[in-house]
């Protein structure tokens, strides 16, 4: 029988395990980090899923794989985690555009199972992603997605709209401006 831990608890023990990680990392046991991080990746610790991208980058405690890393890579990126970007820059060169392709979909499809969770930081990084991971910026959608993000009241997300708007051509903003709206109101996203 599982018991929930409180949300103070399950953040210790989200720390006290992201430093088990790491000691495992200095230990050079590379197995028990992988799977460390690969837990607390899955649950979109964006620290995890970039040290998690690193070790799958260089073949460590898993075999290399370039296509792997990237997907931990660019979740970091949108994550926030910056160094994630130049670590996303350098898989990308490794990989053939098919390859890159799959990755923007499996990243594509984690920010959409994290949205229909309730999950309101994967609207600003679903915006995100349709500016910086797809090969020529949608500005629609991600206006769209800021829109959505700007009406949660997120940080950022104003100025983020605001950006995007302007690539967008006047004709289209009352609509995009209406799938906005019919896209909020089907949103089951608490800022609780």
């Amino acid at each position: 029988l599982a018991v929930p831990l409180p949300a103070t608890a399950q953040i210790d023990a989200s720390t006290a395990t992201f430093n088990e990680a790491v000691q495992a990392v200095k230990d050079k046991n590379f197995r028990h980090a992988v799977k460390l991080f690969s837990l607390q990746a899955e649950n979109n610790q964006h620290d995890a899923q970039y040290n998690l991208a690193i070790l799958l980058e260089a073949g460590k405690g898993a075999p290399q794989d370039f296509t792997k890393a990237l997907i931990w890579a660019w979740s970091a990126q949108l994550g926030g985690i910056e160094a994630a970007e130049e670590l996303a820059e350098d898989l990308s060169g490794y990989l053939p555009e098919k390859s890159i392709e799959e990755v923007r979909e499996a990243v594509r499809a984690r920010l959409e199972a994290r949205i229909e969770a309730g999950s309101p930081d994967a609207v600003s990084q679903f915006a995100t992603f349709h500016l910086q991971m797809l090969d020529e910026p949608d500005y629609e959608t991600a206006y769209v997605w800021f829109s959505i993000s700007a009406a949660l009241g997120l940080d950022g997300a104003l100025e983020a709209r605001d950006d995007a708007r302007d690539n967008v051509d006047d004709e289209k903003i009352v609509d995009l401006q209406s799938e906005a709206g019919t896209i909020y109101e089907s949103l089951n996203i608490s800022l609780d």
